[in-house]
């Protein structure tokens, strides 16, 4: 007896959606084998979110939980400081196209690509994460707020972005603080600590932590760097040159004790009277010029393995 055309319908849709999920089915079947022999782990191919479109909403959500866990592994590779992180922005693109209620995809790729200095993809994945339908979470705009402040040196727009998460349901009234604290101080080290304080009091899941935990870290280093900076200063005005060793500026009384550096490391001096340390590999950020990163040095330091969000409920925005 012929099938109606309905049920034909129903069962080509079936097969096709079948065929469309191999890939990725497949790909989540190797999240644990290293792909590729000089860049391990990384994902062959990400495909397009309009060639799963014809997927059942069912289904879209499903393929975008099997690449969250392939993206939490390609995060979480031990050696991504050789590979890099060319494919994060796509897979993290991807996932939050099939499922865009997805809030953890959109705050743990932000804050990891802008940990790994892709300032622009960190950007898009945030202001993807604002749009109309997606998850109405403070923290977006306020991270792009930090990737302004801290790295591009572009007060104005933190401001702006700032306000915005102020207003956001769920921001803390010391957001507004910060927000205008943003109008008047030009650069101060220890308003980005602030600002990682701010979201590290409205984080809820380990991921997110341990992430803003790094950066803070990096933040601290920053503040500890121009502390020592304007003590050396100090130094050179009295004495004609720079100190020969940093106890040097507590023994004069510019400094009641030496930081510590928050990645374990030592700072030293050298004859020039540049402050280094062995925490990040000398790791310093200088003023931003133009309003674009600068950087003196800097170390591959890849962020920390962001666990997987659970499936609705919990772990995903309501």
């Amino acid at each position: 007896m012929a099938l109606a055309p309905s049920r034909k319908e129903s069962l080509l849709a079936l097969g096709l959606a079948a065929a469309l999920a191999v890939p990725a089915l497949l790909a989540a079947g190797r999240v644990l084998e290293r792909m590729g022999v000089d860049r391990p782990f990384d994902v062959a191919v990400v495909p397009k979110s309009a060639q799963l479109r014809l997927l059942s909403p069912a289904l879209q959500l499903s393929v975008a939980d099997l690449y969250w866990l392939l993206t939490v592994q390609y995060i979480g590779e031990p050696q991504r400081g050789q590979r890099g992180f060319e494919k994060l922005y796509p897979l993290v693109d991807l996932i939050t196209d099939l499922d865009p209620r997805h809030g953890y995809a959109y705050q743990t790729g932000g804050i990891v690509l802008s940990a790994q200095l892709r300032l622009e993809e960190s950007d898009a994945i945030l202001e993807k994460g604002m749009e109309p339908g997606r998850p109405d979470w403070w923290t977006y705009p306020f991270y792009l707020a930090f990737n302004d402040y801290f790295y591009r040196g572009d007060y104005a727009s933190a401001a702006r972005w700032a306000e915005i998460a102020a207003r956001t349901p769920g921001a803390s009234t010391h957001i507004a603080h910060l927000a205008m604290a943003l109008e008047v101080k030009r650069g101060d080290p220890a308003e980005a600590v602030r600002f990682l304080d701010a979201l590290l009091a409205g984080a809820t899941d380990e991921s997110t932590v341990e992430a803003l935990t790094q950066q803070r870290k990096l933040a601290l280093l920053q503040l500890h760097f121009a502390t020592l900076d304007r003590a050396v200063a100090a130094y050179r005005e009295r004495h004609g040159r720079p100190p020969p060793r940093l106890d040097a500026l507590v023994t004069d009384g510019l400094l009641p004790s030496l930081p510590q550096d928050p990645f374990g490391g030592a700072f030293s001096i050298d004859a020039a009277g540049t402050v280094t340390s062995t925490g990040k590999s000398g790791y310093r950020l200088k003023p931003a010029e133009k309003g674009r990163l600068q950087l003196l040095r800097r170390e591959a330091a890849p962020p920390p393995t962001p666990a997987p969000s659970p499936p609705p409920g919990p772990g995903r925005a309501p």
